[in-house]
């Protein structure tokens, strides 16, 4: 796959991030000094990833499977817990590890927009209590049905503040690439393993 990703929108100085080619200085960056670090918490970056997954699968089915906010949770890589609070509200508690820092994102999600069988609109935020960090994110999934099964066409905007930003928008936006990726490929198996 293939995911286009936009450079973050606030421009953040070599002393805040450490040297975005420099592997070594990032990885020294604990995450107790990246939660003590105050100098980027007023400022918000952002991430853009787009792309198309064809999954062999009629419009109705695959619609039948991601119209289920739990099974979408259950495709989320670093997914421990999640929990049902109403029909389309959930929380959830997900741990990754970026570089040398592990995150654990206490979150929520929420279905916010539906339009049988074509579309879903989701909104989710979380925050991670070891680097102080707060994730916002926006997504959007688009089915379109074809001979060869259907296009699952996503969008998603992420928004980010808090001393995770200290690891720089290179290195954030290549492992968050790698579990959307994963995310979609997880969809994809559930739904043809059906």
């Amino acid at each position: 796959m293939t995911d286009n990703i936009d450079q973050p929108e606030t421009e953040v100085s070599s002393a805040q991030t450490g040297d975005a080619n420099d592997e070594s200085a990032t990885a020294d960056t604990s995450a107790s000094e990246m939660a003590s670090e105050s100098t980027f918490d007023e400022e918000e970056a952002r991430l853009e990833f787009s792309d198309t997954v064809t999954i062999e699968t009629g419009k109705d089915d695959l619609w039948a499977f991601i119209s289920q906010a739990e099974n979408l949770a259950d495709c989320i890589p670093g997914a421990e817990s999640v929990e049902r609070l109403s029909e389309r509200h959930y929380t959830c508690e997900i741990t990754r590890g970026i570089s040398r820092v592990r995150v654990s994102l206490d979150g929520e999600f929420e279905l916010v927009e539906m339009n049988e069988p074509d579309w879903i609109v989701m909104e989710g935020n979380g925050f991670d209590s070891t680097t102080g960090s707060d994730f916002d994110v926006l997504a959007a999934m688009e089915m379109n049905e074809h001979d060869e099964g259907t296009d699952l066409s996503y969008s998603a905007e992420l928004y980010y503040t808090g001393g995770v930003a200290r690891l720089g928008a290179r290195l954030l936006s290549r492992v968050i690439r790698g579990d959307i990726e994963t995310y979609f490929q997880n969809i994809k198996d559930d739904v043809e393993a059906q």
